[in-house]
């Protein structure tokens, strides 16, 4: 068993969250690109493109507009206790340096997805989208054709959006690019409003996302429903209290 694959417990690897084919780490460089359909309906195609260790000198084409996309990784905590008893302290040093090489790659990303596990959905996005503040589209799947969304519509710390099931029609296609399909349908939006009104058009003015999109990856497309949109807004959890004789009060 290598260390990547139990970092995540077979979640980089798992279908439901496939990143780029042979990658390294559990995230993705994803470009997103609409166009209208034949029958009306919005697509957005999506292409993944590898992330690679530091140092290597793979590079996506310049002339894409590319977001990275990764997977949440499970708490330290409960990837250690879940490493057989015996591996070397090697291994584990090994593993618990991938653990927070990714726990770093999911802070600086634009889209983070995870699985909703046992936790309920609703729960389960809160808390990943309060420990992703930065990210714009936070995505937790909640069963092999549903990911529960949340897009934000505000740069400020107080984080306003938009909460969204968006559940495949038929055959899921790549789940773990629903929030980037979103994004991109987002940043469509914008870019068509600024054409519009000849102004730049924040994403607070950002409309309810459509009823539908197709999800389109190789050329393959993927009809998928948006529904229970609804607006929210959270505020991140507040600091831990500073200590009287800490050294911001000396």
């Amino acid at each position: 068993m290598t260390g990547a694959a139990s970092n995540g417990e077979g979640l980089a690897e798992h279908p439901l969250v496939a990143v780029y084919p042979g990658a390294r780490v559990p995230a993705a460089e994803v470009d997103t690109h609409p166009l209208s359909g034949p029958d009306g309906i919005l697509q957005i195609h999506v292409t993944r493109y590898p992330v690679e260790p530091p140092g290597l000198m793979w590079q996506s084409p310049p002339s894409l507009t590319v977001h990275l996309m990764a997977v949440e990784p499970r708490p330290w905590a409960e990837t250690q206790a879940r490493i057989p008893a015996s591996w070397t302290e090697d291994q584990r040093r090994k593993l618990s340096v991938e653990n927070a090489g990714q726990d770093r790659l999911a802070a600086s990303a634009t889209v983070v997805i995870a699985h909703a596990g046992d936790t309920p959905p609703l729960l389960a996005l809160d808390s990943l989208r309060r420990r992703r503040a930065a990210a714009q589209a936070v995505g937790v799947i909640t069963d092999e054709r549903t990911v529960l969304v949340w897009l934000s519509t505000s740069d400020l710390a107080a984080a306003s959006g938009y909460t969204v099931t968006m559940t495949a029609d038929d055959a899921p296609g790549p789940l773990s690019l629903y929030p980037s399909a979103l994004l991109g349908w987002a940043l469509w939006w914008r870019e068509q409003a600024d054409r519009l009104t000849d102004e730049h058009v924040s994403f607070e003015e950002l409309p309810p996302p459509p009823l539908e999109l197709d999800v389109v990856e190789a050329w393959n497309p993927y009809r998928v429903s948006l529904t229970a949109h609804e607006r929210t807004t959270f505020t991140p959890l507040p600091r831990p209290p500073r200590e009287p004789d800490g050294p911001e009060y000396r």
